[in-house]
Formats: C-alpha cells, structure tokens, sequence
C-alpha cells in the first residue's frame, strides 16, 4: 500500500511541477510547496473518497491532485493581489523600480529605435512600441517581468505629473517571444519630474486581460505611489532618458520590488551605464 502512495505522491508533485512551468513560476517556490501540499492532500483524500475495492487508491490519487490544484491555484491568487505597504527610501536622484519582478534586459536606446526586436529585417521605431512619439533618441530601456506570485501594483518611479496616459490596443500573446512586445496590449505613461523625464509601458501577457490605471494625465504622483496594476503576469519596461550623470545601479538576472529598488541614479555621480 505504501508504495501506491509514493506513486500518488510523485504524480501530484509531477502535476504542479507542470503548472508551475504553465504559469512561469520559479523552481525554488515551487517545488517546496509541492512537496508539503502533496501527502497532506492524499491524507485528506484518504478521508474523503468512497471505500470502492480495486479503484480506492486511483480515486485517492485523482481526488489529491485536484485538492492540490486548488489549492495552489487559491495560494497564487492571494499573492497576486497583495498590496503592502511600502515606504520608498529618501534618496535624490534616485530612480525606482516601478514593478516587482525580474530584470530581464537592460537596452541601449540609440536613434529613437526599438532596441529588443526588428520587423521583416527592418529597425522599429521606437514610437511603433509607444504608440506615439517619446523625445528619448538616447537612453535606456528596462525591461522587469513579474511572475504571478509577485506584486503587481506598479508604482512611479519618480515623483512628476502624468504627462501622458496611453492604451495601446493589442493581442494577448505569450510575452516569451521579444516580437510580442510589438504586439500585446499595453499602457504607456510618461512620468514629467522636476530634473528628468520618464517613460514606462505596462505589457500584457497571455492571460493577463486587463491593465488598470490608478491615475490620470496631469495628476501629480509621489515617488512610490500606486499608479497601476496588470492583472496576471506580465511585463513593466522603463524608459530613462541617456545623460551624462545617470548610473544604471541593475543588472539582468536582478529581483526588484516596486517602490523600494533603486534601477538608476542621477546626478552628480560617476556614470556607469555599460550594461548589456
């Protein structure tokens, strides 16, 4: 009987293990809790499943994995829409992250052209992606990609007003793919401060349905406040415009939460902005 249960054990782990790759979510969070939730979910349907001679253990089995997708499925929603309060760091000239999540580019903007992608062997302008003109002929792009167990409150990098507020009509294909960056719905937003002048573009993904502004244009914002959120998923990517004082602080591969990371800084430092 032990044995049996040892099977149930690895196909309920192998059947989260699929749904977190389905939903893109990292190996080290997942595969703990798969490990605690699976024997607790067959104990239960030990409990539950009907006495039937031949087929108990099968039922058992199946009855677990749907107990243990549920109850995943239950634990990432109430990460997705957390909201905790944070307390941005008193730092001037400091440029914050706007999302939590994953750095997964850091791009030279050159000429006013799209740096990820090219269409039919041809450079994009930048303004294809923004959906409309953005003064950046030079800068950076940074690109942060949230999975559903982050945050997903966005929040200005820069204290300023909303200059520009922006839907951009698209599809809703998997954000794996750099071209569909071109072609997803999302929202683009220019953030005016005092010193500097920001662009950001939240991107929809393949589930993600819906991306709800907090503001609208000329409202002045907080460095830190709220002023979105994108439902499932998805993607931020930050536009800062290239001068000579601005230190690129990130590298790819990095984990920034929203409002409290500083990506850049501006001012009088030395500049470092040779990031790939």
């Amino acid at each position: 009987m032990w044995i049996g249960y040892v099977i149930g054990d690895l196909v309920i782990i192998a059947g989260l293990y699929l749904l977190a790759r389905k939903m893109e979510l990292r190996l080290n969070r997942a595969l703990p809790w798969a490990v605690l939730v699976s024997p607790l979910c067959l104990w239960l349907a030990s409990r539950l499943s009907p006495p039937i001679p031949g087929v108990t253990l099968g039922i058992q089995i199946l009855l677990a994995l749907f107990m243990a997708i549920v109850a995943s499925i239950l634990v990432v929603l109430a990460f997705f829409f957390r909201d905790p309060k944070r307390v941005p760091p008193a730092n001037p000239g400091s440029i914050l992250s706007p999302a939590d999540g994953k750095i997964i580019y850091i791009k030279a903007l050159k000429d006013d052209l799209f740096p990820i992608a090219v269409k039919k062997g041809k450079d994009i302008p930048l303004s294809e992606f923004l959906g409309e003109p953005f003064p950046l002929e030079n800068g950076f792009q940074i690109g942060i990609m949230m999975s559903y167990l982050d945050v997903h409150i966005n929040r200005a990098p820069i204290a300023g007003s909303i200059e520009k507020l922006k839907r951009v009509p698209g599809v809703f294909h998997s954000l794996k793919r750099m071209d569909s960056l071109l072609d997803n719905e999302r929202v683009f937003s220019i953030i005016s401060g005092p010193n500097i002048k920001i662009g950001m573009v939240q991107i929809a993904s393949r589930i993600v349905r819906r991306i709800v502004p907090f503001v609208i244009e000329g409202e002045i914002v907080r460095q830190g406040d709220r002023i979105g959120m994108i439902r499932f998923g998805s993607q931020v990517d930050l536009m800062i415009p290239g001068r000579n004082d601005l230190t690129i602080t990130v590298k790819n591969g990095d984990y920034v939460k929203a409002g409290l990371s500083v990506v850049a800084r501006y001012g009088n430092l030395t500049n470092d902005i040779s990031k790939e």
